[in-house]
């Protein structure tokens, strides 16, 4: 396995057969699951759902691997171009997605695949504190009598949990945890949070 000790089923499209086998052989020592190689988008197509990356050829034949990259995106899997070509052959909506000329080491490909990953799952995270965020807000404007005074009880809620030297029990869920410091501070003095 690579350092971080996880292991990634990445799916490869790539038509030039020693190029592909190569690439399979380095996938493989890094620790990852390799899904294909495939020397075109359509078999790879159906196997959307059972990949967490891709390294994708720009060209294949007489087709592109745009298709591939697109439905990608929308799914949100990392994935890196490979090609022989220049950057600028590869559509602007892809100017984000990294592009690594032939032949290029897997351990570096893999590293930008595990950076989008990671990234990827910072955004998901963020979007979860934001709905946390959210709920708490409404439900101390339910208890408190006025906007300020709810942020306020909000804000002592946040400060509680973190200065808790307790650690969240396995499996516990942060909002209900909140939820709890909320209802436990309005509860012992609801009067400081007025003013």
């Amino acid at each position: 396995m690579d350092e971080t000790g996880s292991s990634l089923r990445i799916l490869i499209l790539e038509d030039d057969y020693l190029l592909a086998a190569d690439l399979v052989t380095q996938i493989r020592e890094l620790g990852q699951r390799v899904i294909g190689p495939f020397p075109d988008v359509h078999e790879a197509m159906d196997l959307l759902d059972e990949i967490e990356a891709a390294i994708l050829d720009v060209r294949l034949g007489d087709e592109t691997s745009f298709d591939m990259a697109d439905c990608l995106m929308n799914r949100q899997v990392p994935f890196v171009f490979s090609t022989g070509y220049d950057r600028s052959v590869i559509p602007e909506r892809f100017h984000l997605v990294p592009v690594f000329a032939k032949p290029s080491l897997a351990s570096a490909m893999l590293r930008q695949l595990r950076q989008q990953s990671e990234s990827l799952e910072r955004e998901a995270a963020g979007g979860d504190l934001k709905d946390i965020l959210r709920e708490l807000r409404l439900d101390a404007r339910r208890m408190m009598p006025d906007g300020a005074s709810a942020d306020r009880l909000v804000v002592s809620a946040l400060k509680a949990l973190v200065a808790d030297p307790a650690p969240l029990p396995e499996g516990a869920d942060v909002r209900d945890r909140l939820m709890e410091i909320l209802d436990r501070i309005r509860q012992e003095g609801s009067g400081r949070h007025l003013n």
